[in-house]
């Protein structure tokens, strides 16, 4: 269980640092994320697409390391529900280059989202 638990923190954390450094490395993203919030009328424009990228790579960067990794999965899960709401609301599949336009992807992280929450750190962590 603990290997499981490390795995899955890990896993999620590096997911999540990855699309953050994405959404400020990859011009094409990071159209897509601006698109994405727009069309999905999203208050605080501008505040939203610069800071989500900035907590994407906090919390991604505190999970990979195992360090408060709990609050992170819950940080993680609230920005996953955001995505759903995102997914639900958005019709336009160019907004998705990556994923699918359901929300798959953010409804499975929640779930392992909350496994870390639940169970902690798991294994490999420095924290």
């Amino acid at each position: 269980m603990d290997a499981a638990l490390g795995t899955t923190r890990i896993f999620i954390g590096a997911l999540i640092l990855m699309t953050g450094i994405m959404k400020f490395t990859v011009p094409k993203l990071r159209a897509a994320w601006s698109g994405q919030l727009r069309l999905a009328r999203l208050p605080f424009y501008s505040l939203t697409f610069w800071l989500l990228p900035v907590v994407e790579l906090t919390v991604g960067t505190l999970l990979v390391l195992g360090i408060w990794s709990r609050p992170a999965a819950a940080v993680v899960l609230l920005m996953m529900l955001g995505a759903t709401y995102v997914h639900i609301v958005v019709h336009d599949p160019s907004v998705f280059p990556l994923q699918p336009n359901a929300p798959i992807i953010p409804i499975v992280v929640i779930g392992l989202a909350t496994y870390v929450l639940v169970g902690g750190t798991g294994a490999w962590s420095v924290g």
